[in-house]
């Protein structure tokens, strides 16, 4: 055989090749997206709420199980094959952080002086975060990162999913609990039962569905304004629907991550006239809901009425869906300058933070003024007084001062995955009735469970995978919806817990976002 044609043949074989491998590869990137991001939120046993987070956890080793071992035989094979015919990819900063972060939880785990009274590997009762949970989230990012190649119909079925989560929830709030998930069927609302009042849709615990719906709503929400797609009338009802079980939820910490999210960014929602206006269209579908919701919490639950009230929301909602239109209708699709954007971005999220500062203060006094002084305006301004008490957020403050005084107990690499309820100072236990097995804050939780090397890892693995993202959300429309998504969910993660329910999620979301292949792929490549 000629040189030449040899040289040739050998160049076929290693395209044949890398194509083979590469096929495969992405589609088990995909499955795994799809199972964690689809199916794991949806998935309920016949169980039901009973060792709810139990069932989903093994659900989730068997899925991940099962991925890590197809791993292995590509691995064989690219191993028998000659590997050198196949590209492989650097570690980045992100990845070393990531490998970082799970040495120091496999040690913290070892020498955890908590071993003896719980399981430091699995985790705490029906919380379940301990080591291997984690070792579990560090493969699934490595997994998406290296190998996910993004496809509309893995963001079609995300947005199906949200739905139909949303739906649950909502009718069974309204006391239409049709899949039976309460464990009784007393129609009143709230009634003496512990789920009716915690336990919401097919997540369970509302913190958990707080932090689903903070997530689904902003992904959603941003596929609608930046991707050109016929699935977009879906994304935005999944958006809305999220966006009402949000409510449904009645927790804060998802409605601070959307906020945080949405005002982080604007300047990727003013790229254009026609993404303005589907941004004005994404915010009156947020009203419209919000305004369905209250209305029937009052007449359908309370028995009253107070509409009137709501017609400052419902003009609100017409004035955006007007111009909206209007600017979808008029505008041009021709982009400006990245430099320009930021600029323009930069300015109106400063006048968006002191138009809030100031309504926190005006309402925030109203509210402080009334019989019942409380809710999330109330205790924003607060905090902006100085005025932070053990009982603000849910009696967070508490948890947080007390956690940090144990700290210094084990400041390297922390008391152990998990073992939150044993650090924490046992005189403090049960105060406001309750016992204390998270932090309530996941940064804090790392904190004390894996210490300030955990948690220095960690901090610097959201800070690469952020900072590589970001610069490309211009010209990708995926990458712009997940930041805004992972951006909402790490925000909201300062007041929320983690539990292997849906806190697979943000892992995902940090490996499309470090993905190459996402980053290489043009909207107009996307199938």
């Amino acid at each position: 055989m000629p040189k030449a044609a040899k040289l040739s043949y050998i160049e076929s074989k290693k395209k044949g090749l890398y194509a083979k491998v590469d096929g495969w590869q992405g589609k088990l990137a995909g499955a795994l997206t799809v199972l964690i991001m689809c199916v794991q939120p949806l998935y309920i046993n016949w169980e039901k709420y009973n060792r709810l987070t139990w069932h989903k956890f093994i659900f989730f080793v068997i899925y991940i199980v099962c991925a890590l071992t197809a791993v292995v035989i590509i691995w064989i094979f690219r191993v028998t094959r000659k590997p050198s015919l196949l590209p492989r990819e650097k570690l980045s900063v992100a990845d070393w952080a990531v490998l970082g972060f799970a040495a120091v939880t496999l040690v913290s785990a070892i020498f955890s002086p908590f071993g003896g009274e719980t399981d430091v590997w699995a985790g705490g009762f029906e919380r379940l975060d301990g080591a291997i949970t984690q070792l579990l989230y560090v493969a699934v990012y490595f997994i998406v990162s290296r190998w996910y190649v993004p496809k509309k119909r893995h963001f079609m079925l995300f947005g199906i999913s949200a739905i139909l989560i949303a739906i649950i929830g909502i009718l069974q709030f309204y006391g239409m609990d049709f899949l039976k998930l309460w464990p009784n069927d007393v129609p009143e609302y709230r009634a003496p039962n512990f789920y009716n009042i915690f336990f919401r849709t097919t997540l369970g615990n509302v913190d958990v569905v707080s932090a689903y719906t903070c997530a689904a709503v902003l992904l959603c929400g941003f596929l609608f304004v930046r991707m050109k797609s016929k699935w977009q009338p879906l994304w935005l009802a999944a958006s809305a629907m999220s966006f009402w079980m949000m409510g449904v939820a009645d927790t804060d910490s998802g409605r601070v991550g959307v906020i945080a999210a949405t005002f982080l960014a604007l300047p990727f929602i003013i790229e254009t006239l026609k993404t303005l206006g589907r941004a004005a269209i994404l915010l009156s579908s947020w009203l419209v809901v919000y305004t369905l919701q209250k209305l029937f919490y009052e007449t359908l639950i309370l028995k009253t009425s107070t509409a009137s009230g709501l017609l400052p929301f419902i003009t609100a909602a017409a004035v955006l869906l007007a111009a909206g239109l209007l600017l979808m209708h008029f505008g041009k699709e021709r982009d400006a300058d990245a430099p320009v954007k930021w600029k323009m971005g930069v300015i109106l999220i400063a006048a968006c933070l002191v138009a809030g500062l100031i309504g926190v203060e005006a309402l925030g006094r109203r509210a402080a003024e009334s019989d019942e002084p409380g809710g999330i305006l109330y205790e924003a301004r607060e905090v902006l007084h100085g005025n932070i008490q053990d009982e603000l957020g849910t009696n967070r403050v508490y948890i947080w001062r007390n956690a940090l005084k144990v700290f210094p107990n084990h400041p390297i690499i922390g008391s152990g995955p998990d073992t939150f309820y044993q650090a924490f100072p046992e005189e403090a236990q049960m105060r406001y009735d309750q016992n204390y097995d998270k932090a309530h804050n996941e940064y804090i939780q790392i904190l004390i469970c894996q210490g300030i090397l955990g948690l220095l890892c960690y901090m610097v693995f959201l800070v690469c995978v952020l900072q590589k993202a970001t610069p490309k959300a211009f010209g990708n429309p995926i990458i712009m919806a997940v930041l805004a998504a992972f951006t909402g969910y790490i925000v909201q993660a300062f007041f929320n817990i983690s539990m292997p329910i849906i806190s697979q999620m943000p892992w995902v979301f940090a490996g499309i976002l470090s993905s190459r292949k996402v980053r290489e792929t043009t909207p107009d490549r996307l199938e």
